[in-house]
C-alpha cells in the first residue's frame, strides 16, 4: 500500500471547502500527477537510443530487412488501437456493474491482476516479435481499457453513460507518457478542455493516435534479440501502472467537481497540490543526494 506524505498545512487552510476524506482524495491525486512519469521517464532514456539507433539502420538497409513493414507499423498500430475503442469497451466493461455496490472499494485502487496480464503480453510478444505485436496491441489496449474502467466505477461513474465511456478514452489521450516538467497538470487541464468538444469519432482517433504512438515505440524496443521480452514486459507493466495512476487522477477530480459544484475552485487547489507534492520530491532527492555525499563515519 502507498504511503502519502502528509499535506502542507497551508494548502489543508485552501481546500477548507472540502471535506476532510475529500481533501485526502485530492492530495493522493496530485501526488500522482507529480510522480507516475518517473518510471517512465527512465524508460524513455534507457530505450530511446535504441529506438533511435533501429530506425537509423531501417532507413539505411531497405527493404532488405523489411524496413518497410517496419516503417508503416505506426500506421498500423494507430488503425489497430483505433478499432479496438470501437468495438471493446463494451467487453472491457463486461461484469463490471455487476458487481455489489456494497462489496465496492470505498475508493479506486490499482488492479494488479491487469499490470499482470499485460506484463506477459509484452514477454510473450518480445519472444515472438513482430507477429506477436499484432496480438499484444489489442490485447493490451483492452486490458487497461478495462483497468481505466474498472477505476472509473470505484470513483462512482456510470459505466453504462456515453459521458462515461467518453471520460475513459480521455485517459488514453490526456494520460500520453512524455517527458515531465513544470507544466505537466497545465498540458492535463487544456488537452481535458480541448477534448470536451470533440465527437465521439474525433475523440476515438485522437486516442489512438496518442496511444498507438507509445506502443509502437515500445514494440521497436522489443526488437533487439534476447533483451525483448524483458523490454516489452518491463515497458507494459510501466505503461499499465501509469495509465492506471492517470485513471485515479482523472475520475478523482470529476467525482469532486461532481460532488462540490466547483470545477474551477478544485483546478485551482489541485493544481497548487501538485506543485507542493513536485518539491516535495526535490526536497526528498536533494537530501538523498547529501546522505550519499556525507562521509561514513
Amino acid at each position: 500500500m502507498s504511503i502519502f506524505p502528509p499535506l502542507p498545512e497551508q494548502l489543508a487552510i485552501e481546500s477548507g471547502f472540502l471535506t476532510e476524506p475529500e481533501r485526502s482524495q485530492l492530495w493522493e491525486a496530485a501526488v500522482l500527477m507529480a510522480d507516475s512519469r518517473n518510471l517512465l521517464v527512465r524508460f524513455a532514456g534507457l530505450f530511446g537510443r535504441q529506438i533511435t539507433g533501429l530506425n537509423r539502420i531501417a532507413g539505411r538497409v531497405g527493404t532488405r530487412i523489411g524496413s518497410e513493414a517496419w516503417s508503416s507499423f505506426p500506421h498500423r498500430a494507430q488503425e489497430m488501437v483505433e478499432d479496438v475503442l470501437w468495438s471493446s469497451y463494451s467487453y472491457a466493461t463486461l461484469g463490471l456493474d455487476t458487481v455489489s455496490h456494497f462489496l465496492r472499494p470505498k475508493e479506486s485502487r490499482k488492479n494488479y491482476f491487469h499490470q499482470l496480464a499485460t506484463t506477459a503480453s509484452g514477454a510473450a510478444s518480445g519472444f515472438i516479435g513482430l507477429p506477436g505485436a499484432l496480438i499484444d496491441i489489442p490485447f493490451t489496449t483492452t486490458v487497461i481499457l478495462r483497468s481505466i474502467a474498472e477505476i472509473a466505477r470505484d470513483c462512482g461513474e456510470d459505466l453504462s453513460a456515453e459521458e462515461t465511456k467518453r471520460a475513459c478514452l480521455e485517459v488514453l489521450a490526456l494520460g500520453t507518457p512524455g517527458p515531465g516538467g513544470e507544466d505537466t497538470e497545465a498540458g492535463y487541464w487544456a488537452a481535458r478542455l480541448g477534448m470536451s468538444h470533440l465527437a465521439i469519432n474525433l475523440l476515438i482517433r485522437s486516442a489512438a493516435g496518442r496511444f498507438s504512438l507509445v506502443l509502437s515505440e515500445k514494440i521497436m524496443a522489443q526488437v533487439v534479440p534476447l533483451a525483448g521480452a524483458i523490454t516489452g514486459a518491463l515497458m507494459n507493466y510501466g505503461f499499465t501502472d501509469y495509465y492506471q495512476s492517470m485513471a485515479k487522477v482523472h475520475f478523482c477530480l470529476r467525482a469532486l467537481e461532481r460532488r462540490t459544484g466547483e470545477p474551477e475552485a478544485i483546478k485551482i487547489v489541485f493544481v497548487a497540490m501538485v506543485r507542493a507534492a513536485r518539491e516535495r520530491r526535490r526536497i526528498v532527492k536533494r537530501q538523498d543526494i547529501k546522505q550519499t555525499l556525507l562521509p561514513a563515519h
